[in-house]
């Protein structure tokens, strides 16, 4: 686990040789009222790196070099939000790996899914509802953190491609913009209708977080199909 400036350091010169890079991240949702970034999750080729942005280093550098490059997340609507609020990065290029999938028209769409239809691979699920604010972390939980990006780029290349053949990467593209987008705007919707006590989180589960993105995924991908 990346926790202090000196292991920062040694991670940063290795953007410089990608374009894409697989991100996630982990909160203590479940276990805390006020919300926090607890993990960020980087997979660059062939390496796997997690970054403790509870150790009080500063990340400032990272996301400068995360800024400069195309993000792959999947289901990224929560991962955005909590992002601009706890590092105040904003992404300039997303790829959606869920989006993607969905604009293929596939029905199991989650990452344990896809991965398992890519690649035969079964992910755990057994930290899901773990407080990720512990420290130090379990080996488990430490490998469920890495498993959410490990695959990303791969899965990321076989959708762009799928979606290429389908003549549909300009939906993704647009749809990832949009995303962009609406996790700004729904954050400042957000903070703008909650009182002020309730203004720095809420304690729901990351994976009711998503609906909002997710509900615009469907809406986006039935647009597009009632105009061909």
């Amino acid at each position: 686990m990346i926790a202090s400036a000196s292991q920062l350091a040694e991670l940063l010169p290795q953007f410089e040789k990608v374009d894409r890079v697989a991100v996630d991240t982990e909160a203590d949702s479940l276990h805390c009222y006020r919300e926090k970034l607890c993990l960020l999750q980087v997979s660059l080729p062939g390496r796997d790196y997690v970054v403790d942005p509870l150790a009080g280093v500063d990340l400032v550098p990272l996301c400068a070099a995360l800024e400069r490059k195309e993000i792959v997340l999947h289901g990224a609507d929560f991962d955005l939000r909590l992002l601009r609020r706890g590092l105040n990065f904003t992404a300039q290029r997303l790829f959606d790996t869920m989006i993607a999938a969905r604009l293929l028209g596939i029905r199991g769409f989650s990452l344990a899914a896809l991965v398992e239809r890519y690649f035969d691979v079964q992910l755990g699920k057994g930290s899901q509802k773990a407080n990720w604010a512990r420290r130090p972390l379990p080996a488990r939980m430490l490998e469920y953190a890495v498993n959410d990006t490990h695959y990303l780029l791969f899965l990321a290349e076989r959708l762009e491609s799928q979606l290429k053949q389908c003549d549909r990467i300009e939906w993704l593209r647009q749809s990832c913009h949009r995303a962009i987008e609406q996790a700004a705007v729904q954050r400042a919707r957000d903070d703008a209708r909650l009182p002020y006590y309730a203004r720095c989180g809420s304690g729901v589960r990351k994976k009711q977080r998503r609906q909002t993105g997710r509900h615009f995924i469907f809406c986006k991908i039935t647009s597009c199909w009632t105009r061909l």
